[in-house]
């Protein structure tokens, strides 16, 4: 590990290059990126190390590779963990060498039965892992980040919204000026009719009967699909998604969602299509049903109806900087020991590991209202149960921002508002905070006298972290004190 370190204006700053790996089991594929990450740290007397990634290097891309399926339900463990090795030894690399990483299991390979023990072995091998079962909102906000549509909409001070089709799900993020706002999931992809390249058909996903059926396309397996009524099919579901998306609301688009969206849809300025189906728009035209059905699915067919499925629509398309690839390279991290004098800590709960944060902004220009903080916290917990795990115990870390000159009737009365919107969507869950004061202890108290018995409450302070960043927190070191390891997915820019 190359390391060089000098001091600046009261602190010492080092930067470091560390190896990282990216693993993406998706729907249709699994790929796996090495990377070099360049950290920079910063240390002082006075607070707790900060990290940043400052650079990032692509060392090695692997090879894209099909899901291996035991069953329709059963990922094949074996086989992921052969395709996994021959990767490592393509690559040269010991994974002793690898510092940290991030498996993000993804689509509807994210709910097969066995999802769970292949996080558990993934995380056991190497390093220090961020590993996560992305559901379809927080698989979308990743999508977006990898492909360039979060960066995108900060340099148009604009919103741009990242398409990303793969096999099984089309996952949308909205971003403005760089920040997600929402997101949702429709039942789109090039696996949701398999065929041959005679066109018989040989699997067709439950989750677009109802579409099917409205659309008064009549399909059940072993048909036989002509090369017209199969792009007729990719054509109309292309059309009701993008219609859908350009909020023209019509009853073929909301039949595609998986699951209810009452949010008025922002209006993008540019869109981006990324995912498996994405990097293939640009492929050769196709003609005939051979050149449809070469991968054993309609993914090529949906990839060359895109362009057309709006071409009256004033938002432009904008080519996705990833395509395929728009998927984590590896993650960042920092350990650091927090004292216990200033937390709040119960040991039961510990250790804990991959909690994704949620920041809320306790106060708007240190003006506090309690009526005003309860809606920010009601509103993100809301998204929270979209984007995470909540099955995860605690489901995530509450960041709070932005904190007010802290009486101890404010301190109160932040309690009470998180306990009460914990209570209402997570009544038996743990409960993790973060605060930037030095309030953690005493906020760790007045939750813990609210909460229901059962309900193991961590507070800590002097935490620097950022938006989509994963925590462990381990056992406590001799006596109170106890590790902090904050660790942030890197994207290829």
């Amino acid at each position: 590990m190359l390391q060089s370190a000098f001091s600046l204006g009261g602190g010492a700053l080092s930067e470091y290059w560390i190896k990282s790996i990216g693993i993406d089991i998706g729907t249709s594929t699994t790929k796996v990126i090495l990377s070099r990450l360049l950290i920079n740290e910063r240390k002082d007397g006075f607070s707790l190390p900060v990290c940043h990634i400052i650079d990032r290097e692509v060392t090695y891309t692997g090879s894209l590779y099909e899901t291996p399926l035991e069953t329709e339900d059963m990922i094949h463990i074996e086989k992921l963990k052969s395709l996994l090795s021959k990767e490592y030894q393509k690559a040269n690399v010991n994974l002793k060498d690898i510092k940290g990483g991030a498996v993000i299991i993804t689509g509807e390979t994210a709910r097969k039965e066995n999802a769970e023990s292949i996080i558990h072995y993934l995380a056991d091998k190497a390093g220090d892992f961020v590993v996560a079962t992305a559901g379809d909102s927080l698989e979308g906000i990743l999508a977006g980040k990898g492909s360039g549509a979060m960066k995108r909409s900060e340099e148009i001070n604009g919103t741009v919204a990242n398409v990303d089709i793969g096999g099984g799900t089309a996952n949308v993020a909205f971003f403005q000026d760089g920040k997600a706002v929402t997101s949702l999931t429709f039942h789109v992809g090039g696996r949701l009719v398999r065929l041959t390249e005679d066109g018989e058909v040989q699997y067709i996903a439950p989750s677009i009967f109802k579409w099917l059926s409205y659309q008064s396309i009549n399909l059940k397996k072993g048909d036989i699909l002509s090369y017209k009524q199969a792009q007729n099919l990719c054509q109309k579901m292309s059309e009701d998604l993008f219609s859908y998306l350009l909020r023209n609301n019509k009853q073929g688009g909301k039949l595609l969602l998986t699951g209810a969206h009452n949010e008025v849809l922002p209006k993008p300025d540019e869109m981006m299509i990324s995912g498996g189906v994405g990097a293939m728009m640009n492929d050769a035209q196709i003609h005939t049903m051979k050149d449809a059905a070469r991968y054993g699915d309609i993914g090529p067919l949906l990839a060359s109806v895109i362009p057309t499925a709006f071409p009256l629509s004033s938002v432009r398309i904008k080519k996705a900087v990833e395509t395929n690839r728009a998927t984590v390279i590896g993650a960042g991290m920092q350990s650091m020991e927090v004292s216990g004098a200033t937390v709040h800590v119960q040991k039961e709960l510990l250790p804990i590991r991959n909690i994704p944060l949620l920041k809320v902004k306790t106060s708007k220009k240190g003006e506090w209202s309690s009526l005003e903080f309860s809606r920010r916290l009601r509103e993100k917990i809301g998204l929270a149960k979209e984007v995470f795990d909540t099955k995860q115990n605690p489901p995530f870390a509450l960041t709070l921002l932005d904190m007010p000159y802290c009486s101890y009737v404010i301190l109160q009365e932040i309690a009470q508002a998180i306990h009460e919107e914990m209570k209402k969507e997570f009544q038996k869950e743990n409960i993790v905070v973060i605060c930037e004061d030095d309030v953690a202890k005493a906020l760790g108290q007045a939750l813990k006298k609210r909460c229901a018995e059962g309900v193991n409450i961590v507070c800590i302070d002097g935490v620097q972290v950022s938006e989509g960043d994963y925590i462990d927190l381990g056992m406590p070191i001799g006596g109170e004190a106890i590790s902090v390891s904050v660790k942030t997915l890197a994207f290829h820019q």
